[in-house]
């Protein structure tokens, strides 16, 4: 097929009547033929039109394919740049987050850094101060640690049998001295109290019962840091009070009893019992001697196997525990205890203070008068106690934690929180030790109010022990005391004010106890007890000095004739010389006596001959009104006792009884003559309690006893009257001893 054949078929084909439907009319060959032959045609002519495009697209085919191959390779190559990429996009974008996490982390760990800073320097800022001094202290304190801890070994070893004066004439004098004299640092006049026991610990034995006073503290140092077994000296019962608190719950009980005393036949058996669960042991009843059986425990011959320690006691090998405690503790006020029996143990002087029964009998007071004041103070000195040690825990947790960090501060969250807690709970703590401070003080106030009759109670209370001195027999225990000083508050007339009321119940508790010593005294013994009880009265009052004492109890017997200025009267024996000039160099009222003597030399005379001098006015021109003057009207009969006893020894004892009479703290009723009736007597007994009667020769009560008895069973009375006569003689003192402890006596009959 081609141009020139579609030219020649062109004629016939472009006739109008060449279609297949004309030739069907021929045949239907003819109409095949018609129709092939116009397809041809229209075949020949499209495929002109469509070859150059086919070809076209052949071309066109081919470059696509060429295209298509260095698209798939462009495609490989973009999909290996893309993979490249996605790798290195990835990798950027794990350093960018790691960069990015890690300053952020950086800066968030910086902002917690500061803010952990800033709560650790306002949370020291309030210590920063004091741990400054602290730390020069320390420092400080570092150099002399060695001597202090001697001096502080020294005390606990060395100073348990002595009183509160000897014991610091020992620190201040020998043991600090012998350490400079060493060079040996060392802190001039150590408070050993501070020194080993803190504040918190002070508080808990107060609330156990012992008290408050430095001697008493210092006994309770000598108890809990001796590594020996303590030998108590408890003449009143306070050292047993306390550690029977302090034992409480680590005391056995053996029929009720929680002590054992050293003559019990089962004493082995029950320190067996107690060394074996670390129990505590208080064995009462101590004399002059320890059973020998408790050497090997005093001396701590332990017998160690593996982990378990035992003690042979007795040929019996028995278990110790490290928390057994035993306590020895004895009545008597002076016992003679053996060298050996105080190397094996503790020796502590309990005897009772002044000024620590002063503190008791106040609180006996105030639990009298005033029993909500006194339970408040309780409750508030549990309180300050209880803050104080959890403030002094508090800040050892905090130092310890500081001290055993061993990283970056700013990284221990939990120190901060450990800090931000303290910091919260300090000052709540102080908060409330302010506010029980302040109610402290207010306590205090009003309790001061009645501490007069608390310091008269203790003056009489030691004036009555010092009387033991002048007899054995004298001896009168703290809790017979005690029932006289609670009775006389029962005794005493109430009144409205408190000073009226402690003025009442001062007089009465003084009379009251004047009246129950002087019926037990021998006659030539009761005004003794009644000066003696007026002085202490006076020099607690501090309107005496220890001088003033001194100076009536030796008058001028120190000194030597040779060796004081000529005697410049004939008339005046040496004795009295010496009296006048030792008077004249110790009390500024009678400073210029020498000299007024020489002036007034015949009146002073007279009165040196009289017989009765102390009824004269004093010569001279003005002694008279500066014994009556305001300013020695307290003590102007004492000034003038002085000047008679000085002068006239003689008349000293009626001097005495005129200066009673004349004091204002005593009276015409402690100097007139007073008689004690069985009735009276009677009155004041108790079942528990017998009356001893010293007979003097020729008296005989048994009638009046006869006749009491009677009367009070006539009248249903259920008290029972011990009746037991006891004469004195050759024999009878070691049984009047032993029996009197404990025992009220009745006047000489």
């Amino acid at each position: 097929m081609n141009n020139e054949t579609i030219e020649f078929l062109s004629v016939y084909i472009d006739i109008e009547q060449f279609n297949p439907a004309v030739a069907k009319n021929a045949s239907t060959a003819a109409e095949g033929l018609c129709t092939y032959v116009r397809a041809m045609k229209f075949y020949h002519e499209a495929s002109k039109i469509v070859k150059p495009k086919m070809e076209a697209l052949a071309v066109a085919e081919n470059q696509m394919e060429a295209a298509n191959a260095a698209l798939e390779a462009a495609e490989a190559r973009l999909a290996a740049c893309n993979e490249k990429l996605a790798e290195l996009q990835g990798l950027f974008d794990a350093q960018m987050a790691k960069k990015k996490k890690s300053i952020e982390d950086g800066a968030m760990a910086l902002q917690k850094k500061m803010n952990q800073a800033s709560a650790l320097i306002d949370g020291l800022a309030g210590e920063r101060v004091r741990w400054a001094e602290d730390a020069f202290n320390f420092s400080e304190q570092k150099k002399r640690l060695v001597g202090d801890c001697a001096i502080a070994c020294a005390f606990v070893s060395y100073c348990g049998p002595f009183n509160q004066q000897f014991r610091e004439y020992l620190i201040n004098d020998k043991f600090t001295a012998d350490c400079e004299a060493r060079n040996v640092p060392v802190t001039r006049n150590l408070d050993v109290i501070s020194f080993l026991v803190d504040v918190g610990t002070i508080g808990d034995w107060n609330m156990q019962g012992l008290p408050t006073d430095p001697l008493s503290t210092q006994n309770g140092i000598l108890v809990t840091k001796s590594t020996r077994f303590p030998l108590l000296v408890d003449p009143q019962g306070q050292a047993l009070s306390w550690i029977l608190n302090k034992e409480r719950e680590n005391l056995p009980t053996w029929n009720g009893q929680n002590v054992v005393h050293l003559s019990d036949p089962k004493l082995k058996d029950k320190l067996e019992f107690c060394m074996g669960d670390g129990k505590s042991l208080v064995v009462v009843g101590v004399e002059d001697e320890i059973d020998p059986m408790l050497d090997p425990v005093l001396e701590k011959e332990i017998i160690r196997k593996g982990s378990k320690m035992f003690i042979n006691v007795s040929d019996k090998v028995m278990d110790y525990d490290p928390n057994f405690r035993l306590y020895f503790i004895t009545r008597l006020p002076n016992p003679t205890f053996s060298p050996e029996l105080q190397a094996k143990t503790t020796l502590i002087d309990f005897t009772v203070t002044q000024k620590g029964l002063e503190e008791q009998l106040l609180g006996k007071v105030i639990g009298k008068e005033q029993k909500a004041l006194e339970e408040q103070l309780t409750q508030v000195l549990e309180e300050v106690n209880a803050n104080t040690k959890s403030l002094m825990q508090l800040d050892a947790s905090l130092l310890e934690r500081l001290t055993s960090n061993s990283g970056d501060l700013l990284e221990d969250e939990q120190l901060v929180s450990v800090l931000a807690g303290t910091k919260a709970k300090a000052a709540e703590v102080n908060a409330k030790l302010v506010a029980a401070d302040e109610t402290r003080t207010n306590i205090a106030e009003k309790r001061e109010q009645f501490r007069p009759a608390a310091t008269r109670g203790s003056v009489l209370y030691f004036s009555i022990v010092e009387m033991s001195l002048v007899n054995v027999m004298y001896q009168t225990s703290l809790d017979q005391f005690l029932e006289l000083f609670m009775g006389s508050m029962d005794k005493a007339d109430k009144a409205a004010l408190a000073s009226k009321s402690v003025a009442n119940i001062i007089d009465t508790m003084t009379y009251t106890t004047y009246r129950y010593v002087n019926r037990g005294l021998y006659e030539s013994d009761k005004l003794t007890f009644v000066m003696l009880l007026t002085m202490k009265i006076l020099v607690a009052a501090d309107k005496l000095k220890t001088s003033d004492m001194t100076l009536f109890l030796r008058g001028g017997a120190a000194l030597d004739i040779t060796s004081v200025r000529r005697k410049a009267f004939g008339w005046m024996s040496n004795e009295v010389w010496l009296n006048v000039v030792q008077l004249s160099q110790s009390n500024s009222v009678y400073a210029n006596l020498i000299g007024d003597m020489a002036a007034n030399e015949s009146s002073w005379k007279r009165w040196y001959e009289d017989n009765e001098p102390e009824q004269l006015p004093i010569p001279g021109d003005n002694y008279e009104q500066q014994l009556s003057g305001d300013e020695a009207n307290d003590i102007g009969p004492f000034l003038k006792l002085l000047l008679v006893r000085c002068l006239r020894v003689d008349r000293s004892i009626l001097m005495c009884k005129e200066f009673l009479r004349n004091t204002k703290e005593m009276g015409p009723a402690y100097v007139e003559p007073v008689t004690d009736t069985i009735e009276s007597v009677y009155d004041g007994m108790i079942p528990e309690v017998p009356v001893i009667f010293l007979l003097s020769r020729g008296a005989d009560p048994t009638d009046s006893h006869r006749n009491a008895v009677p009367q009070e069973e006539a009248t249903g009375t259920d008290r029972h009257f011990s009746r037991r006569r006891s004469r004195t003689g050759r024999h009878q003192g070691h049984q009047c001893r032993r029996d009197q402890r404990n025992v009220g006596l009745a006047a000489e009959l």
